[in-house]
């Protein structure tokens, strides 16, 4: 009975404490960021850099979750809504990237047909990624259960393979580029001229390269 009376206790005082505050999701929010799960709660996130399943071969960020644009994840969620019909949806790969990120990848990469180099002046950033604007989300396709469709390469490729036009792929690969390329391009997406996955929201000059993490 006391071990009972204990526990009924305990979970009254646990109610009546505050809810931890999510300090970045909430900070990113005042940028005019939305968590893309909010818009879009069934896509499928697989967001490499937080395994090691990626170019570097280490885990870079401390969590799966993605940011974008309020704008860029309302046009992410048209594109969701016509693969839907057809049994599909988008699967996110990576979009908003903290300004340190891309510090680290162009230290890895320093190619600037993959990687967009990064600058600083005084501190303040000057030039970087699509991705450190929020601006740009890296997608694939994928089937009702989640299974992803064939592509011409896998994620991050730093090869001509990667290319949106490119020909020497097969027909089913060629198929699914072409889907994901026009219900991108139909949200007014324009894909990057060396990866198939790179997609960039209209609008992104006006936006502001930021270094805020999306993880507490």
């Amino acid at each position: 009975m006391v071990r009972h009376i204990s526990l009924v206790t305990f979970l009254l005082l646990a109610a009546a404490l505050p809810a931890r505050a999510d300090t970045a999701k909430q900070a990113l929010e005042a940028h005019g960021f939305i968590e893309v799960v909010d818009v879009i709660p069934d896509i499928v996130l697989d967001i490499r850099y937080a395994t090691a399943n990626n170019f570097t071969g280490d885990v870079v960020y401390p969590c799966g979750r993605c940011y974008l644009r309020r704008d860029v994840a309302q046009r992410l969620a048209r594109a969701q809504e016509v693969l839907r019909p057809l049994g599909l949806g988008l699967k996110i790969f990576d979009g908003y990237r903290p300004f340190r990120v891309q510090e680290r990848f162009w230290e890895l990469v320093p190619d600037e047909r993959y990687v967009a180099r990064p600058k600083r002046e005084n501190g303040v950033i000057i030039v970087g990624s699509r991705h450190n604007l929020g601006a740009a989300v890296d997608v694939s396709l994928v089937d009702a259960a989640g299974n992803d469709l064939e592509m011409p390469t896998d994620y991050d490729d730093f090869s001509d393979k990667a290319r949106p036009d490119w020909d020497g792929t097969s027909d089913t690969a060629k198929k699914n580029r072409a889907l994901l390329l026009k219900v991108m391009q139909d949200a007014g997406f324009t894909v990057y001229p060396t990866e198939w996955w790179h997609y960039d929201a209209p609008g992104w000059e006006g936006y502001e390269m930021l270094d805020l993490p999306f993880c507490d």
